[in-house]
C-alpha cells in the first residue's frame, strides 16, 4: 500500500501504523484507486494525478504547445504532412494502418465496453452505492476490483504472496535458460551501482562464458526516479569498441522498474502486472544482450523499427500466462490459471 514516512523523517511513523505519505507514483496511486472506500479521496487523487505539471511553477502547458508547434514545423521541412508521418517513417506500420487497427479495436470493443459499464452499475447498485447511477472516472477502478472479488473471490492484492521478487526472478531466469540456453548469474560488486537496491547480473552461454551483463533497479523511489518501467542500453556489443586483448565489447543493459519496495525483512511482493512488467523489460534486455552482431551501430535494439522492438518484450510477457504448451522442465507453477514463479 502507500509508502510510509520513515524515509521522510517522521519520528513516529511505522510501516504498520503509519502515518503514511501517499504519493502520485503508481505503487501508491493505483492501490488508492482500487481500494479506497472514500469516494472523495479517490476523486482528489484522480484529479491530482491527471493535472500533474499543469499549474504553478511546474506547469508544462506552454512547453507542450511549443513542442507540438516545432514537431509540425519539422514535418513540413522534411516534406511530410504532419509529425505522425515523420514518426511512422522509422516504423513497420503507417499512419493509415495504425488508424485502421485503432478503428478495428474500437468497433470490436465498443459494445462489450458498454455492457461492462452496465454490469458495473448494476453491481454497485446491488451493493447500495449512492454513485451507482453516475459512475465516473474515479469510481471505475474501485468498483471493477469489487466486482472481480465478487466473481472470483480473489483480488490482485491477495496474489502478492505468490509473487515475491526473488521467486519471480528465479522463475524468469529458469525460463530464459529453457528457451535460450543461457544462465543468469549474480555479479554484484563487479560493477558500481547507483543505489543499494540495484543488482548486477552476468549472462553466460552454455559453456559458462560471459556474453552480456545487466543492471536491475526494481523499486519505486519517488524522490529521484520517474514513473514507469524501461530497458535501455549502457553499452552495445561492438567489435570497434573492444578493449585491447578482447575481440568484442560485451553488451550491458539496464532494466528499471517501479514496483512496491520490500518492508522490513520481507521481500517485495509484486502484483501480477508488476510480474508482467519484469518479463516485458527482460524481453527488451534479451534482444540487446543476445545479439551476435559485432557492429555496434546495428547491434541489439539499435536500428530496429520502434514498433518491431516491442516483439521480444511481448513474447516474454506471454509466458506469464497459461497459453498452450508450457516449457519443460517447468520453471513456473500454475496457480489459479496463472503461471506463478517458484523458488
Amino acid at each position: 500500500m502507500p509508502l510510509d514516512l520513515l524515509h521522510k523523517g517522521h519520528e513516529n511513523a511505522t510501516a504498520d501504523a503509519g502515518p503514511w505519505l501517499i504519493t502520485l507514483d503508481a505503487p501508491s496511486y493505483l492501490p488508492v484507486m482500487q481500494h479506497a472506500k472514500n469516494r472523495a479521496l479517490r476523486e482528489e487523487f484522480y484529479r491530482a494525478y491527471l493535472s500533474r505539471a499543469s499549474s504553478g511553477e511546474l506547469d508544462n502547458t506552454a512547453i507542450i504547445d511549443q513542442i507540438l508547434k516545432l514537431r509540425l514545423e519539422k514535418a513540413k521541412l522534411l516534406g511530410y504532412r504532419n509529425y505522425a508521418e515523420v514518426s511512422m517513417a522509422t516504423k513497420m506500420a503507417t499512419v493509415e494502418t495504425a488508424d485502421e487497427l485503432l478503428e478495428k479495436l474500437r468497433s470490436a470493443s465498443w459494445a462489450p465496453a458498454v455492457q461492462d459499464i452496465e454490469d458495473l452499475k448494476s453491481f454497485a447498485k446491488d451493493q447500495g452505492a449512492a454513485e451507482a447511477d453516475s459512475l465516473t472516472h474515479w469510481d471505475i477502478t474501485f468498483w471493477s476490483e469489487r466486482l472481480r472479488e465478487s466473481k472470483y473471490d480473489i483480488n490482485e492484492e491477495e496474489l502478492r504472496p505468490y509473487f515475491s521478487l526473488p521467486k519471480v526472478m528465479d522463475g524468469l531466469f529458469g525460463l530464459a535458460k529453457t528457451l535460450f540456453g543461457i544462465d543468469v548469474a549474480p555479479a554484484d560488486g563487479v560493477a558500481p551501482v547507483w543505489n543499494s537496491d540495484v543488482r548486477f547480473y552476468c549472462i553466460k552461454d552454455s559453456s559458462g562464458n560471459p556474453t552480456a551483463y545487466f543492471y536491475f533497479d526494481p523499486y519505486s523511489r519517488p524522490s529521484e526516479k520517474r514513473d514507469g518501467a524501461w530497458m535501455d542500453e549502457v553499452f552495445s556489443r561492438s567489435r570497434v569498441m573492444a578493449q585491447k586483448g578482447s575481440s568484442v565489447r560485451l553488451p550491458v543493459a539496464q532494466m528499471v522498474c517501479n514496483q512496491t519496495p520490500p518492508v522490513g525483512d520481507k521481500p517485495s511482493l509484486m502484483t501480477f502486472r508488476e510480474v508482467e512488467t519484469v518479463f516485458h523489460e527482460f524481453g527488451h534486455a534479451l534482444q540487446h544482450m543476445l545479439t551476435k552482431e559485432d557492429e555496434g551501430l546495428v547491434a541489439g535494439i539499435r536500428n530496429i523499427e520502434w514498433d518491431a522492438v516491442e516483439l521480444p518484450s511481448q513474447f516474454m510477457e506471454n509466458w506469464c500466462y497459461h497459453r498452450g504448451r508450457e516449457p519443460s522442465p517447468e520453471p513456473l507453477l500454475r496457480h489459479n490459471g496463472l503461471l506463478v514463479a517458484t523458488a
